[in-house]
């Protein structure tokens, strides 16, 4: 019976030290993962293709050029401060890429979602704030719009939402696009230097369209905007006063 005892405390004993073997140390455990701040969390999530104001938070801090467009530039300076920062350098900035970035950087890009253009009048956006007024409708031969004069990668931004019904270069070698709403009325937007929505897409107002530039008017960077009610199928109604009235908040010295 004794010997029965003996071997039975020696199981348990066996037994307990497997048990605590197996149980990690405090130099063995796998270190906690940080919470990300909560602020960092609502910060919108951006990859390559993304475009808007919140791109363009995240390309100031980055100190790459602040186009409002995610492209291989900002992808790279966004690999490079993951990989110094030990997060996955997966190109996307998520809300750990925020927390890395900071507080007010975070707070700033959640700010700007969904806040596209600048300047806004009755649910229409003003689509570009920096600019000198150029040629209106009638100017020249057959001028069916009005020209805004600025700097090249200018952001564009769209008057009012709808569908983009063409997009893409014209004969004459210029860069453009048609958004048309629900009821036929049709803007025109030519001359840019890069377009950020294709054939199909729906487009929020103020929402960043495209940059400024001069394709098909060398040497001439401006955006040609037209208003047509009816779509191609009719005349262009003066976008002039549409579009200074949309546009008055901005700054009077750029323009004149």
């Amino acid at each position: 019976m004794a010997a029965r005892r003996s071997l039975a405390a020696a199981l348990v004993a066996v037994v307990a030290v497997g048990a605590l073997a197996a149980m990690p140390v405090a130099s063995q455990a796998a270190p906690a993962k940080p919470r990300t701040p909560a602020f960092a969390a609502g910060a919108p999530e951006l990859s390559t293709g993304s475009n808007g104001e919140p791109v363009r938070v995240l390309q100031r801090a980055l100190e790459v050029r602040a186009t409002g467009y995610f492209g291989p530039v900002t992808r790279i300076a966004v690999v490079k401060l993951q990989q110094a920062n030990d997060l996955e350098p997966t190109g996307v900035v998520g809300a750990e890429t925020w927390a890395v970035l900071g507080r007010a950087i975070a707070r700033e890009a959640a700010a700007a979602d969904e806040t596209f253009g600048d300047v806004q009048v009755d649910g229409r956006y003003c689509p570009a704030v920096d600019f000198r007024n150029g040629d209106g409708l009638g100017a020249g031969r057959n001028h069916q719009g009005f020209d805004l004069l600025g700097t090249r990668g200018t952001p564009i931004y769209a008057v009012d939402a709808g569908r983009v019904t063409r997009s893409g270069f014209q004969g004459n070698g210029a860069l453009i696009l048609d958004i048309t709403d629900k009821k036929g009325s049709m803007w025109f937007y030519g001359h840019f230097d890069k377009i950020f929505v294709g054939r199909g897409d729906t487009v929020k107002a103020g929402q960043l369209i495209g940059t400024m530039g001069d394709t098909g008017s060398p040497g001439a960077v401006h955006l040609h905007i037209e208003l047509r009610p009816r779509g191609w199928s009719g005349p262009a109604q003066d976008a002039r006063p549409v579009v200074l009235k949309l546009c008055a908040g901005a700054d009077s010295q750029r323009r004149r």
